[in-house]
């Protein structure tokens, strides 16, 4: 199940190069059958990053140098194929390196995203910048990027010729990321927060990631039973508790190396792959933060922008600090039941991803549909303050519950790709598995006997 999950994420930076890449982040949580653990695989910023050097007029923005991050993605290749895999980087790195050197049709959705956000790719980027759907994409960057990764492990990428083109394509574009900053990263294993819903137990990651803001919003919702997946006021409770909770994201969430985790979200009980095989059970999430990341081109793919997470209030304890991690958006997340995993699922989408998973979580608890049905369902987002909006598919009368409850209500007036893209595995009591996958992006749920 590793192996497979790690061979997806690979494709997947391969594929979409956009949203994740070996200039990214991941996390992941892994069901072994024995014990459910965590791990963080988000790099910090430069030592030598101040929040003073970012507060200088024009420094600071989502496509600033300075936002730039140490990538952690293959360091969590090495770490999560070392514990859990069977056949190593240079077999998990070759499906990826296959379709980066021969080629690989760009898909639909992608292509949409692609076109729409190409500005933000930086001239030195090989890569098209208005591919169609269908079209051939050819990455002979990223391909020996992969085969150095496949040959000399995570060392040869963190301190070898990508290491040295990634700072020296920082440093071009006033950017601050050191050889140091890199060789120096590892990923951590971590401790899984969870909190009970229903007769199920919901697994999240603790922070620097937003999952406390999954279990804060269930938390407050496990007080009184739901309606019908669509009633006026369901939705209205629903997305009540998830401001509730993003807001104390937003309030308390840092890095906990450099800040304190508050007391309930310490506590056990108060990108996105999904693979399911063999026992285990494997929820897997990468990104490079906002479409081509910052931008800056490096060995075939892009650096990530996931500095721009930070706050600039020094008092705040997401504030700016050299050799920090931001607060991330990214979270994998397990269901259990009577013991094992029954759910394995993830919505990816910035700070959609907690919202995603708060209401597809309620459509598969409380409602009792399948995954499939679960994604499909219409989603809301909030935006932030007073402001939600909420995709066709709610009636009227949702709209109006929704302004009683002090929300300004836009309706799907920024596309559904904002709504997050979500996939999730089932595992039924009798071991068979039935999986779901987003309509709003490219994907199908595909099932495979595999001996």
């Amino acid at each position: 199940a590793m192996d497979a999950a790690l061979a997806s994420d690979a494709v997947l930076g391969v594929v979409q190069p956009m949203s994740t890449g070996v200039g990214g982040d991941l996390f992941c949580l892994v069901d072994d059958g024995r014990e459910v653990a965590g791990f963080n695989g988000s790099g910090a910023a430069p030592r030598a990053l101040t929040i003073d050097r970012c507060r200088q007029d024009g420094a600071w923005g989502d496509r600033s140098p300075l936002c730039v991050t140490v990538p952690g993605a293959v360091d969590g290749w090495s770490q999560l194929g070392e514990r859990y895999g069977r056949l190593g980087l240079d077999h998990t790195t070759a499906p990826a390196r296959r379709l980066a050197g021969d080629g690989f049709p760009v898909g639909s959705a992608a292509s949409a995203t692609w076109r729409a956000e190409e500005r933000r790719m930086h001239a030195d980027s090989s890569l098209p910048r208005q591919p169609a759907a269908g079209q051939r994409v050819v990455n002979v960057e990223l391909a020996a990027t992969l085969d150095e990764i496949a040959s000399g492990g995570r060392e040869a990428h963190y301190e070898g010729p990508w290491a040295k083109a990634a700072v020296a394509a920082s440093e071009a574009a006033g950017g601050l990321l050191g050889l140091d900053d890199l060789a120096d990263h590892r990923g951590e294993w971590v401790e899984p927060i969870s909190a009970d819903y229903r007769d199920r137990t919901v697994v999240e990651l603790p922070p620097n990631g937003q999952g406390a803001a999954v279990l804060a919003a269930l938390a407050e919702l496990r007080a009184e039973p739901l309606g019908p997946a669509r009633a006026p006021d369901v939705v209205a409770r629903t997305m009540t508790a998830v401001r509730h909770g993003m807001e104390l994201a937003y309030e308390h969430v840092a890095d906990p190396r450099s800040a304190p985790v508050p007391p309930f979200w310490q506590a056990r009980d108060t990108v996105y792959t999904a693979v399911v095989a063999g026992g285990m059970c494997v929820s897997l999430i990468s990104s490079i933060f906002f479409a081509f990341g910052s931008g800056i081109w490096a060995g075939g793919a892009f650096l990530q922008n996931r500095g721009y997470g930070f706050s600039l209030d020094p008092q705040h304890a997401n504030a700016v600090q050299g050799g920090k991690r931001p607060f991330h958006t990214i979270i994998p997340g397990l269901v259990r039941r009577n013991g094992r995993t029954e759910t394995v699922f993830g919505v990816v989408g910035g700070p959609m991803q907690p919202q995603g998973q708060v209401q597809v979580l309620s459509h598969l608890i409380d409602h009792g549909l399948d995954p499939q049905a679960s994604l499909d369902e219409p989603r809301a987002f909030w935006l932030g303050g007073d402001m939600l909006a909420i995709e066709p598919g709610f009636g009227d009368d949702v709209g109006r519950a929704l302004r009683n409850a002090g929300f300004d209500v836009l309706a799907d007036p920024i596309g559904s790709h904002w709504f997050g893209v979500g996939q999730a595995v089932h595992v039924h009591d009798d071991g068979w598995l039935e999986g779901g996958s987003d309509p709003r992006h490219d994907g199908v749920a595909v099932g495979r006997h595999i001996q």
